[in-house]
């Protein structure tokens, strides 16, 4: 079998490859002398018929803003970017370029240099899709900031990967929401789990409300959500989720509903109290078939607010206080 490289010669196969990968190519002899591949011509937009290859060719076509410091070679001054770096160039046509130059030295059989061996690359398209990137990132840092969140990011079978670093402060919340199950109430943990786990098997949106610890040991009220990013097949690629500050506004919730005593909550309070249907009537004020009605309810029975605050208050005298929790149901315990 031939060797792969006695049936191709440089001549065929350097223009393959600069048009596919859109590179070009550069010498530089001890002299200052260059020469170029029709590649690099094609790159800057130059003519090779019109144009002699010199390093003040390349220089007055890089951008201003992008001529860096100059980096000397020998007796000859090179621009840094063209030797290693990123810089734009503006074609004869008013078209802006993006190029990836990079060069070495070339050294004779004494070690000294003898030439300099340059490659150009047009990077354009993958800088435009980068700052597409760096404007959705922008967006999204923006939007977690606005939601008061702190977003992060999950395996399908739900381990956490990755906190966003954006949104940390002074309290380094980035950081401590990598260890998240340790900062949740133990009293909202087994609830934040479960509902978790629910969502990992059935690939169903999360979302639950838990008090999570501050670096300085006092819990607030956060909302956490998360939604499933799926994969090409319909799977579950990752999770995408954050968890909000939610304090002040779940705790107006819980007061606003601090008045709605259920009915289940006055069978258990007069339960504790053992009392009577009747004796509770009395105290209250109110015939018995009142309070049967309420207690007939497992929810919130429709009764007037003066009712609503008699009943409270009679409990309360005796000594039994109503609890409305965020997370579970209503209770009933001595005050």
């Amino acid at each position: 079998m031939p060797d792969f490289e006695s049936g191709l010669s440089l001549a065929n196969v350097l223009p393959f490859l600069e048009e596919k990968l859109s590179v070009g190519l550069w010498r530089s002899d001890g002299n200052g002398q260059m020469q170029w591949s029709r590649g690099l011509y094609e790159l800057f937009g130059l003519d090779p018929r019109r144009t002699t290859p010199a390093y003040a060719e390349i220089e007055k076509r890089i951008h201003p803003d992008d001529r860096s410091s100059m980096r000397c070679f020998g007796a000859r001054e090179l621009n840094r970017s063209l030797l290693e770096g990123e810089f734009r160039v503006i074609r004869p046509n008013g078209t802006l370029r993006w190029i990836h130059g990079r060069a070495e030295p070339l050294l004779d059989e004494a070690g000294k240099p003898e030439c300099i061996l340059g490659l150009a690359r047009d990077i354009t398209e993958q800088r435009n899709l980068l700052d597409a990137l760096k404007v959705e990132a922008e967006r999204y840092r923006a939007l977690a900031e606005i939601c008061r969140g702190f977003p992060w990011t999950s395996s399908s079978d739900g381990r956490l990967t990755a906190v966003s670093n954006a949104l940390e402060t002074a309290e380094d919340h980035g950081s401590r929401f990598k260890d998240w199950i340790g900062l949740i109430h133990e009293d909202d943990r087994e609830a934040a789990l479960r509902e978790w786990a629910v969502s990992v098997e059935t690939a169903q949106p999360y979302n639950v409300e838990c008090r999570l610890r501050r670096p300085d040991g006092i819990y607030r009220w956060h909302q956490g959500a998360a939604v499933p990013l799926k994969n090409s097949e319909g799977g579950v690629r990752e999770w995408l989720g954050t968890w909000s500050d939610a304090h002040h506004d779940i705790l107006a919730r819980e007061r606003r509903g601090a008045s709605k005593v259920t009915g289940r909550q006055l069978r258990a309070a007069r339960g504790m109290l053992n009392w009577s249907v009747k004796e509770l009537a009395e105290r209250a004020g109110v015939s018995s078939a009142v309070i049967r009605r309420l207690e007939e309810y497992n929810d919130t029975p429709q009764m007037s607010d003066e009712l609503m605050e008699t009943l409270r208050k009679t409990f309360s005298e005796a000594g039994i206080e109503f609890t409305f929790p965020v997370v579970g149901k209503p209770g009933v315990r001595p005050r």
